[in-house]
């Protein structure tokens, strides 16, 4: 029985791999998402973040090392994919410095995560890096609306909402909220 624990205990340890690109020989905070290790900068998370700074300050117990301080102690981030970490990651390790090449599902990805552990500078950059795309108007106002971004950059898909001849589907009203979707109703019937 010892000997089945120890092969399960083995193939988990063979799974468990450095990422090619993130983990960096000079990093010195480990992470561990899914089935990947990242080895970067604590640096970033501590200025940006409050939700990292707290749990970077809970101390080790006596002989022990800090959460994230090793690949054998890594800190471990659930309920996220290792692609997506890598995508939050490349806004600080970007080699273009200024130029942020990414799609509308990258920007939502690393929004995610900057909304969730409270780095607000990387939510300003990907609101600013989202306004350069042209997103169907009940898109934008449920990504908006769910990350907290400025509501006045969604004046103009609320009006084309409101102005457009067909009316709010019901996928549409649910992905808007009964709130938001009784409110464009409204709005709809008194411009007619």
């Amino acid at each position: 029985m010892a000997h089945s624990h120890r092969n399960s205990v083995d193939t988990v340890s063979e799974k468990i791999r450095r990422h090619n690109k993130y983990y960096l020989s000079n990093g010195d905070v480990h992470f561990l998402v899914e089935n990947y290790l990242f080895r970067v900068h604590r640096y970033f998370f501590e200025r940006e973040s409050a939700w990292f700074r707290e749990r970077f300050a809970v101390a080790a117990g006596p002989g022990q090392n800090a959460k994230g301080s090793s690949d054998a102690n890594a800190f471990p981030l659930e309920d996220i994919l290792a692609n997506d970490f890598a995508r939050f990651l490349w806004v600080f390790y970007n080699p273009k410095y200024s130029i942020y090449d990414a799609t509308i599902e990258d920007w939502t990805a690393i929004l995610k995560l900057a909304y969730d552990w409270r780095f607000a500078e990387v939510k300003k950059l990907c609101c600013r890096e989202l306004e350069k795309f042209d997103i169907a108007p009940v898109q934008k106002i449920e990504l908006y609306q769910t990350y907290e971004l400025d509501k006045k950059l969604l004046i103009p898909s609320y009006i084309a909402m409101c102005t457009r001849q067909e009316p709010l589907s019901v996928k549409e009203g649910r992905q808007l909220g009964l709130e938001t979707a009784l409110l464009i109703a409204t709005a709809r019937e008194t411009t007619r």
